[in-house]
């Protein structure tokens, strides 16, 4: 049997690296064509990928991660959704302001497992903040968007307000992308950076040398600006303004029409959390899983735990069974020994790249090959 992998994650794993979500699950959906029947394996993170993947109606979810703070943060949501009206758990979440969320949590604390209501217990002040944007991340590109809005508070206010992609084009175009901006954009993203302040391996240990993390992202970001509607996009919304705006574009699980179709698939999936190295469980569990959702979990892992992940995945897979992750920065290139397992898509995976609106990330999609 291989090796687990070594996922230099978990020199952090008492902390919530990500407490929001900054993905948009909606490629996840697509790629995966959920059904019924479906065991699902997806890594927790912020938790807002498993409850998304619930649109989907799959049979069981299993939330896996090395860090139990980021499963605690999601068993926190999956009961707060389960207790809460929507308006309620936007102002528990801390997306709506609330001066009563210690009582919210007093009132829903007792149906949480006992190692999470310590955890929870003992860090109340997240809680008491707004939990949603108390991540590592978060907090990271939260200062980040002040210091943005000091530089160009009524480009910020333009920006995030035109309601057609044509006017933004032109803005965009003509008033934002200045060399000015340019410049500040390449300080802020730089890898020494995202070293010394945001202190998370997967934006810096297994990125080449040579490759540009600052030209990557303002790539990406105009890519983004000349395509998505600001204005219907959570993910840059949150990257300039710090905040989720609940009037427009909101995270798939938190859309209000999509709310209580999460509340009622609560009762009838079953999500199982679970801590650990995911190769460790993928080579002990008992059960078939027909679909993954892994989201950029190779950004922590070096060559060799790369593919041993991937050999791990496909022992566990079910036949037909599809596999869906995402790549920060820099793509990773599947061996031969990996495409003789799984058939991967590179036309759709074209079109997430395209259509994603967390225009951080490009994609790949296999299914398991036949013996």
């Amino acid at each position: 049997m291989n090796k687990p992998s070594d996922i230099s994650l978990s020199h952090y794993a008492n902390r919530i690296s990500y407490s929001g979500p900054n993905e948009d699950s909606r490629s996840e959906l697509k790629a995966l064509n959920i059904n019924e029947n479906d065991n699902i394996l997806c890594v927790t993170g912020g938790g807002d990928r498993a409850l998304s993947l619930l649109l989907g109606n799959p049979k069981k979810i299993t939330a896996i991660d090395l860090n139990p703070s980021q499963n605690y943060l999601l068993e926190l949501k999956k009961i707060g959704i389960q207790k809460l009206n929507y308006e309620e758990f936007l102002r528990f979440s801390g997306i709506l302001p609330c001066k009563k969320r210690l009582n919210t949590y007093d009132n829903i604390k007792s149906f949480l497992s006992k190692k999470a209501e310590l955890f929870w217990s003992s860090n109340i002040n997240i809680i008491e903040k707004g939990l949603i944007y108390e991540g590592a991340f978060e907090k990271h590109f939260k200062l980040i968007s002040m210091i943005i809005k000091v530089i160009r508070p009524s480009k910020i206010k333009t920006l995030t307000h035109l309601k057609s992609i044509e006017e933004q084009r032109e803005f965009v175009k003509n008033k934002w992308n200045t060399p000015t901006w340019k410049t500040f954009l390449h300080f802020l993203t730089n890898k020494y950076f995202f070293r010394t302040f945001l202190k998370d391996p997967g934006f810096y240990e297994h990125i080449p040398q040579e490759v540009s993390i600052s030209e990557y992202l303002l790539s990406r970001m105009d890519h983004s600006l000349m395509n998505h509607l600001v204005l219907d996009n959570f993910f840059m919304t949150f990257l300039l303004t710090g905040k989720y705006n609940p009037e427009y574009g909101m995270p798939l699980y938190l859309e209000k029409n999509n709310y209580p179709v999460i509340k009622g698939a609560l009762d009838k999936t079953a999500i199982e959390i679970v801590t650990s190295p995911i190769e460790q469980y993928l080579y002990n569990c008992k059960n078939k899983i027909d679909k993954f959702s892994i989201s950029d979990v190779s950004a922590y892992l070096d060559e060799e735990s790369f593919v041993s992940l991937l050999n791990a995945i496909y022992s566990a897979a079910s036949e037909n069974s599809i596999l869906c992750m995402r790549h920060f920065i820099t793509k990773r290139i599947i061996p031969d020994s990996i495409k003789n397992k799984f058939s991967f898509n590179p036309v759709l995976e074209e079109e997430l790249n395209n259509s994603d609106i967390s225009f951080v990330y490009s994609f790949n999609v296999g299914v398991k090959r036949g013996h």
